[in-house]
């Protein structure tokens, strides 16, 4: 080999190298971006069964940012055994209204009793019911409305979970801890107290148990939103593209929304920073008895009081609710919620009895209060 060949070969051969260098980034390139696009593919797959229509356009609100209040509903139906061809709709089990506001960085979770006593819209006239009564009556949009009327607030969007799914993406997570207040047994599992950590089928066992609690529906409320408060933090401690997807897959058949589905990447850029402060809260009702069925009453001030909570989270100024339920409640001669326990219903009502009230022939629906009240809310 001469000089000039052996000047040509040591020229050449880094050149090589570096060639074979740079094909092998852009196959590990290309191999990384189609993991990373075939979960995306997985994604949009299985998000079409969960969220709205994919040619919904995203809200100005989404785009923006803007604080929203979504309604979350628990359904029994799945849960434990139960099966939807014997239990049907049926009425929720939990009711939650989510304000996220990206802004604070804060998600704050209030819970609303199922026994609270709300006035209905019906076709077969205005129905006084418990507010968990408002799914099997008119579905989500009834439900929606209910909890909108009651508190005066606007439900941007709502996510209906069927609670069974619960047990599905707490296992997804890797389990949750929570804190227990106190010892119980509930569907064979001990539950000590203290802190611990459940699997799937447990959490959901910890989230439904109700009688055995001193605070009853509330104490019950208090450990559901413990769950939700640990999936979110065992979320945000491993969210990736791999992880929402493994979330979606096992939630694909137990959650329902409205939120557009071409919204999910704006929802994360605009507001995965509301998962660092989760703040919790409950509507707080009065002992009642109504044609002999119990019923949680929401006073005027408890109603004023919560509404104002969930303005305040969305960052808005608090104004005075007077409504249905602040009428009833101001109405009442004799009830205090300890002593006397029996609410009167106005116009000679019965609970559960649609036509119960007046509607009058513009839609609208007034109650004999002396004052009287007319509510423009649509149901």
């Amino acid at each position: 080999m001469n000089e000039e060949e052996t000047r040509t070969y040591s020229h050449r051969s880094p050149r090589r190298k570096r060639h074979w260098g740079r094909w092998i980034a852009i196959i590990v390139g290309l191999v990384l971006l189609s993991v990373v696009g075939y979960e995306y593919y997985k994604i949009h797959q299985t998000v079409e069964g969960i969220f709205g229509e994919s040619s919904a356009k995203v809200s100005k609100k989404l785009k923006d940012g803007k604080p929203v209040n979504v309604l979350l509903t628990g359904i029994d139906s799945g849960a434990i055994g139960r099966n939807k061809s014997t239990y049907g709709v049926g009425n929720t089990d939990t009711l939650e209204v989510a304000t996220i506001n990206p802004k604070k960085e804060t998600i704050t979770f209030t819970s609303i009793p199922r026994d609270t006593l709300v006035k209905l819209k019906t076709s077969d006239g205005d129905d006084y019911v418990k507010i968990n009564a408002a799914y099997s009556i008119g579905g989500i949009k009834k439900t929606k409305a209910a909890v909108a009327e009651l508190l005066d607030i606007k439900i941007d969007y709502y996510a209906n979970v069927d609670m069974g799914a619960l047990e599905k993406v707490v296992n997804a997570v890797g389990g949750v801890t929570v804190d227990n207040p106190f010892e119980f047994t509930y569907e064979g599992h001990t539950f000590p107290k203290g802190k611990q950590t459940l699997n799937g089928a447990n959490a959901l066992k910890y989230s439904r148990m109700r009688y055995d609690d001193p605070n009853n529906d509330y104490g019950r409320q208090k450990r559901q939103q413990q769950v939700m408060k640990a999936v979110i933090k065992k979320f945000k401690s491993a969210s990736s593209v791999t992880a929402i997807n493994k979330l979606l897959d096992v939630a694909k058949d137990g959650i329902k929304t409205d939120v557009p589905i071409n919204s999910i990447t704006t929802l994360y850029a605009n507001y995965h920073s509301a998962m660092n402060n989760v703040v919790t809260n409950q509507f707080q009702g009065e002992d009642a008895t109504i044609d002999g069925t119990s019923f949680q009453i929401a006073s005027t001030k408890e109603i004023n009081r919560v509404s104002k909570l969930i303005k305040k989270a969305q960052g808005k100024k608090a104004t005075t609710v007077t409504n249905y339920e602040t009428k009833m409640y101001d109405a009442q001669t004799n009830f205090d919620g300890y002593n006397n326990v029996y609410f009167v219903l106005p116009n000679g009502s019965s609970y559960n009895s649609p036509g119960s009230g007046y509607s009058s022939s513009n839609g609208t629906t007034t109650s004999n209060y002396g004052s009287g009240y007319t509510s423009s809310y649509s149901y």
